[in-house]
């Protein structure tokens, strides 16, 4: 018995469907960051880029040790940009520091050192409510610098 053609290419034709309408998010833009502290480049900083709009698209971005970083969304390629618009900027620096305490791997049964994220950063700039910084995102290539300093 013949199966009809249109029964056959369904499957396909709506795998093709949701392979594109999931692979699109809104236009984004070219956006980088400069952070140093107290003058010199800030390696190893996170930057979250929190949108003002309720509609808006959160970014992030980690300086390398030039300071420097370009912000991507989560539906974006690494690098891939950050979607018009104003945001918050709040920056983050985080080091392990040992606790003493020790601990059992449980998957591998080793013992390993407990350590916590310690903030390096002033709070200031951490908390969405006290950061200084907000940026507005426009079409195209955006540059921002961002100075912290490590006193109030």
């Amino acid at each position: 018995m013949r199966m009809n053609m249109k029964y056959r290419i369904m499957p396909f034709v709506l795998l093709m469907i949701i392979t594109v309408g999931c692979s699109r998010g809104p236009k984004t833009n070219v956006t980088e960051f400069l952070v140093t502290l107290d003058g010199q480049p800030l390696d190893g900083a996170n930057i979250g880029l929190i949108p003002k709009d309720a509609n808006g698209v959160a970014t992030f971005g980690t300086t390398g040790a030039n300071g420097k970083c370009q912000t991507q969304t989560l539906f974006s390629r690494t690098n891939g940009g950050t979607v018009t618009g104003g945001y918050t900027v709040t920056i983050s620096k985080l080091k392990e520091k040992p606790t003493g305490k020790k601990f059992i791997n449980p998957d591998t049964g080793t013992v390993n050192e407990e350590v916590k994220n310690e903030e390096t950063l002033p709070l200031l700039y951490v908390n969405e409510q006290t950061t200084p910084f907000t940026v507005e995102v426009k079409d195209g290539a955006n540059s921002f610098t961002l100075e912290l300093k490590s006193k109030k």
